[in-house]
């Protein structure tokens, strides 16, 4: 598809230049051509000022400038145009197209952009009448061809029809005296260059923090619309949001406990995840109102009385000890919970551990559920804390806890650009579970899967950091790895001895700048950033040995992969070893067990933890892997 300018229409947008901007943002096979939409010609040699609805730029074959025009009649005679229900009806198209051509073209001179035998045609598109009620009386007039005319049927076909009209041009003009016409001479990195100075004025000023701003402005005006689905359920006392990564549900899930504490309730808003945890409470920011934001494990400490985990806790601690001694303190001292609405995002990470789920009943007014909202967000696919035998499904689970709780499936894509969820998909071998997607289609993202020989990690690890820092500030970008602190790649560098540190080479001391410096690049683990997100991902320690790591604990390598990648907004650049699967052991096995699960009716699995879901608990508790 082409890399389309702006990404978004704006709402002043009419008719015609929507369905243009539609038809171009849709089109397939064509990366590299560029389309420019609604562009302000300020430069203008035949006035004050002018538009252009649509500029393509298609290396090989030429430049087309386009008017989008919609209208109920057009008629053209004696060199007159009208064009019914226009603001100017009588004002000739072709003749503002040729301003705009003249202008452009002074413009790339200016900048020795063109070599003078580029193609640049015109074209005027009749978005909403059909071809067949075109009724050509003046086939020979001198004034423009045929077929510089488009219409509603060539929207489904908008890279053919700009193929033919470049085809058409250069064909009559190539015959013609004084006139040399090269569609070869446009090449792609040509092409790139000018559609840069065309767009100059609109990103010399832009800044890696002015695009995250925009971004965010983006993102939360798309979230802000999944509202509407909580004021269409909000008569249900029990949810349970269902959907793939990216659709939203952290922020309906925060929102939800937003709404319930400004309706006067007590109201808790949690979690497993500590980070996800202050996510959370970033979503719902600052509040006089009695709403408690914290991860499930810090409830249970507050309940409890105590200030931390014992040093070394390990599973039995944060499964069972625990849990049992919040459920006694609770049922001494009721008040301590009481919550009259209980929010719990990523609720796959709770559910089917029986003691936790019993935390969750207590947590409630009078220690029933049937007495309290509840509000519970899931994903069956990103467990990647549990073995493949140990795994939960998150929708039977939630329905023990109500059993009359409406199931909402969320499944547009309101956080990853389509493009890298594509890639992410195509890469992994996953089908998509979205429905749809938010995000224009045309916002640039990508996935890079870039093959790193042993030895070269690090410089590696710097020459992404250093790329991406082009386009994104250093608070939005995050280095994750299947390993924690102690294991992983970056862990293991900013922990080397002091005498190793001053032997650095210059590249490794930039790289401990980024790091570690008054503006440090993030890295975690992948089961702490799970359900956060960072426009720019860079994924570490994607090895055999990681993949060997993740079977001998019975964890999905796939999974993590997935969880991984799609923490990424914009850009993912994945750093491979040589040989590094896709897949692991595991995941052959977690499918069987699906498969199984689904022929016997899915059940909820309890018992003891393996070794690594064990850690990876810990991990996402905020401990140290």
């Amino acid at each position: 598809m082409p890399r389309m300018h702006p990404s978004r229409l704006p709402h002043s947008a009419n008719r015609s230049e929507r369905m243009l901007f539609t038809a171009f943002e849709g089109l397939q096979g064509h990366d590299d051509w560029v389309v420019l939409t609604g562009l302000t010609v300020g430069q203008h040699v035949a006035g004050l000022s002018g538009e252009v609805d649509a500029i393509v730029i298609a290396p090989g074959k030429g430049i087309l400038l386009i008017e989008a025009k919609s209208a109920e009649h057009v008629e053209y005679r004696d060199g007159q145009w009208f064009l019914a229900r226009n603001p100017s009806p009588t004002k000739n198209p072709l003749v503002q197209l040729d301003g705009a051509r003249r202008s452009v073209r002074h413009f790339l001179k200016q900048h020795d952009l063109l070599k003078g035998d580029e193609p640049i045609a015109r074209l005027v598109w009749f978005t909403n009448l059909g071809r067949w009620q075109f009724d050509n009386g003046s086939p020979h007039d001198l004034t423009f061809f045929e077929w510089e005319l488009a219409w509603a049927d060539d929207l489904a076909k908008p890279g053919a029809t700009v193929e033919r009209v470049l085809a058409e041009h250069s064909a009559w003009f190539g015959e013609a005296e004084g006139v040399e016409v090269e569609p070869a001479s446009l090449t792609a990195a040509h092409a790139g260059l000018i559609a840069d100075a065309l767009l100059a004025s609109f990103t010399a000023t832009s800044s890696a923090s002015d695009r995250r701003r925009a971004r965010l402005i983006d993102e939360r005006a798309l979230l802000a619309d999944q509202e509407l689905v909580l004021e269409l359920l909000e008569t249900n006392p029990h949810l349970y949001f269902d959907g793939p990564a990216g659709c939203g549900k952290s922020w309906l899930v925060a929102v939800a406990a937003r709404r319930h504490a400004r309706a006067g309730r007590r109201t808790l808003l949690t979690c497993w995840n500590v980070l996800m945890a202050e996510s959370l409470r970033e979503q719902v920011g600052e509040s006089p109102l009695d709403l408690e934001v914290a991860d499930l494990n810090a409830v249970m400490l507050r309940v409890c009385g105590l200030d931390a985990n014992p040093e070394g806790a390990d599973d039995r601690w944060y499964r069972h000890e625990l849990p049992e001694r919040a459920l006694a303190a609770l049922a001494k001292h009721p008040e301590r919970g009481s919550f009259a609405a209980i929010c719990v995002d990523e609720f796959q990470d709770i559910a089917g551990v029986p003691l936790l789920m019993d935390v969750l009943r207590a947590l409630s007014v009078g220690g029933d559920l049937a007495r309290t909202s509840l509000v519970l967000a899931g994903d069956a696919g990103q467990q990647i804390m549990r073995a493949a035998g140990e795994r939960a499904e998150p929708l039977p689970a939630a329905r023990e806890l109500a059993p009359t709780l409406v199931h909402v499936r969320v499944r547009r894509n309101c956080r990853v650009a389509p493009r890298l969820l594509r890639a992410i998909s195509g890469q992994l071998g996953r089908p998509l579970d979205h429905s749809g997607d938010r995000l224009p289609d045309s916002a640039e993202a990508k996935l890079d899967v870039v093959t790193v020989t042993e030895g070269r990690e690090l410089p590696a690890l710097l020459s992404a950091l250093k790329g991406l820092l082009e386009q994104y500030a250093p608070d939005d970008i995050v280095v994750l790895s299947p390993f924690g602190e102690q294991s992983s790649l970056v862990g293991r560098f900013l922990a080397r001895e002091p005498g190793l540190v001053a032997s650095e080479n210059r590249e490794e001391r930039q790289l401990r700048d980024l790091l570690t410096g008054e503006r440090a690049i993030s890295w975690r683990s992948i089961f702490k950033a799970k359900g956060l997100d960072a426009g720019a991902v860079v994924l570490t320690d994607i090895s055999t040995e990681a993949a060997e790591w993740a079977d001998e604990r019975h964890l999905s390598w796939n999974d993590l992969l997935y969880v991984g990648m799609t923490r990424a907004q914009y850009r993912c650049i994945v750093l491979r070893s040589e040989g590094a699967p896709w897949r692991g052991a595991q995941d052959a096995e977690l499918a069987l067990a699906r498969l199984e699960s689904t022929r016997a009716g899915v059940r909820v699995v309890g018992g003891t933890a393996s070794a690594g879901a064990a850690a990876a608990m810990a991990a996402m508790a905020g401990r140290k892997v």
